[in-house]
């Protein structure tokens, strides 16, 4: 089966006074029809970069290279025109601040009817009713009131919902969803959650969730790819990610994590030390510094991304667990 989208050696540099700073490297991912892949990783890790470069929203100092085909088009390095023709009809993206990302002088039917008029030629009679089923699709509550409110005039929860709205109203073939529960309370959070995955299943829409958290992609997504220094470290389904890591980042993102079925008042394993400077990363392994597996080799030599049996993981020494154990 044909990828929706193709990634090829995706490299993202920003020019700064400073210097040339490396966000992502050699970054590849296929996504497949209906399928959900989670990129997980610490702040600076180099994943809403990535997909700001899909989309074509890089800041004006930052440069790509490498390749990403929504399909038969090349997204990289395309004209604006052609890029908006794309964005928001086949491609489209959630951003993990609602408040910043909808626009606070335009009415909620008018931010979800732009694209509707643009991209389907609908009216703007038109575009209000589809406008209203998109709310009611999302689940927002007394939806004909809140399409003529504005974004300050509703809950955190209610702006992201509106933000999913808009970025489903032309039927996308691609969603990436960057950080989408970020800003919200637990209870909203799963609330978000469960309606991406709702919406996965039964309109068969494949999706990115961009998150620093392993615990958001373990009910929604069908892969992970964990990312560190602007770098892809291990790529899997993510049962095998989940219950048998094979690097050492990943099974120390996991052990962060609290878990209900620990018994007692078991600490939290933080990871010690710091994220990389992207503009002074370390020799070698980008994680050897705070790896306690690391050895000599770690630091000097930066390990490949070698692929067996569906995993792919960048490590000298992996950790070889069966995922039944």
């Amino acid at each position: 089966m044909s990828a929706v989208l193709s990634i090829r050696d995706l490299a993202v540099r920003f020019s700064t006074p400073d210097g040339v700073v490396p966000a992502v490297n050699e970054f590849s991912l296929e996504l497949a029809p209906g399928e959900c892949v989670g990129i997980v990783g610490e702040s600076g890790a180099g994943k809403s970069q990535s997909f700001l470069a899909v989309m074509g929203l890089l800041a004006g100092n930052a440069s790509v290279s490498g390749s990403a085909r929504l399909g038969e088009t090349e997204l990289l390095g395309n004209d604006r025109e052609a890029l908006n023709a794309v964005r928001g009809s086949k491609l489209a993206m959630i951003f993990q601040d609602p408040m910043t990302s909808l626009t606070p002088h335009l009415r909620v039917v008018d931010q979800i009817g732009e694209s509707l008029v643009r991209h389907r030629g609908l009216s703007k009679a038109q575009a209000r009713q589809r406008a209203l089923e998109l709310l009611r699709l999302v689940q927002v509550t007394d939806a004909e009131r809140r399409l003529d409110q504005y974004p300050h005039e509703l809950s955190g929860g209610m702006r992201q919902r509106v933000m999913i709205a808009i970025a489903l109203a032309c039927d996308p073939t691609v969603l990436i969803a960057d950080e989408p529960t970020t800003a919200l309370d637990v209870t909203i959070q799963a609330q978000i959650l469960a309606l991406l995955a709702q919406l996965k299943r039964e309109r068969g829409m494949s999706m990115v969730l961009v998150t620093h958290d392993l615990g958001v992609v373990a009910g929604i997504a069908d892969r992970v790819v964990v990312m560190y220094g602007g770098r892809i470290v291990e790529h899997g389904a993510v049962k095998d990610i989940l219950l048998a890591p094979q690097h050492p980042y990943t099974r120390a993102l996991l052990a962060s994590m609290p878990r209900i079925d620990e018994v007692g008042n078991a600490p939290l394993q933080a990871i010690g030390g710091q994220p990389p400077n992207p503009r002074r990363l370390p020799n070698g392994c980008a994680f050897h510094p705070r790896c306690a597996l690391a050895a000599d080799r770690c630091a000097n030599e930066r390990p490949a991304l070698n692929v067996a049996a569906g995993r792919a993981v960048a490590c000298h020494f992996p950790i070889r667990v069966d995922a039944h154990d």
